[in-house]
C-alpha cells in the first residue's frame, strides 16, 4: 500500500534480494536495461509477450530516471518463482499518489512512462522520499 508522508510517496518496499541482477545506468544504457530485464524475465518464466511488456515498462522507467531523476539510476531484476520483479531507483522524488494511474493528455509531450508501466504490469509500487525513488514492477508467471 502506498501512503503520502511529508517527505514523499511510500510503499515501504523491502530491499531486493542480494542475488538479483543489477545494472547502474545512464543515457547510453537503455538498450542494456532492456537486455537485462528480458533475460531475467525469460529466466523467471514469463511468456515471450510478457517478457517484451516488462522490458518496455522498465525502459520507460529508466528513461524517466534519466529525464527526472538525476540522469542515472539503478535497475534490479529478480524472480521468486511466481513473479518477476524489476525495480528502477534514482535520485528523484514523486509526491503525486496518482502518478501513472491517470490517462495522460494525448497532447502532452511527456507523462506516459508510469502510465504505460501501469497498463503493462500486474503491479506497480512506488517508494519515494526526499533522497530518492524506487519503482517496483511485478509480473506474475502463468504458472504462479
Amino acid at each position: 500500500m502506498q501512503t503520502i508522508h511529508g517527505d514523499g510517496l511510500r510503499a515501504e518496499l523491502p530491499l531486493a534480494p542480494l542475488r538479483a541482477g543489477r545494472l547502474e545506468f545512464g543515457l547510453d544504457d537503455l538498450h542494456d536495461i532492456r537486455s537485462l530485464v528480458a533475460a531475467g524475465a525469460a529466466a523467471g518464466g514469463l511468456s515471450p509477450g510478457r517478457v517484451s511488456d516488462l522490458a518496455a515498462a522498465a525502459s520507460e522507467l529508466a528513461a524517466n530516471s534519466i529525464l527526472h531523476g538525476g540522469g542515472r539510476g539503478l535497475a534490479t531484476v529478480w524472480d521468486d518463482g511466481r513473479s518477476v520483479f524489476v525495480e528502477v531507483a534514482d535520485a528523484g522524488t514523486i509526491v503525486d499518489p496518482l502518478v501513472g494511474r491517470r490517462r495522460p493528455d494525448p497532447r502532452a509531450e511527456s507523462g506516459r512512462g508510469l502510465y504505460i508501466a501501469n497498463q503493462l504490469c500486474d503491479e506497480v509500487s512506488i517508494d519515494s522520499t526526499r533522497t530518492g525513488t524506487r519503482i517496483r514492477l511485478r509480473m506474475g508467471t502463468e504458472a504462479g
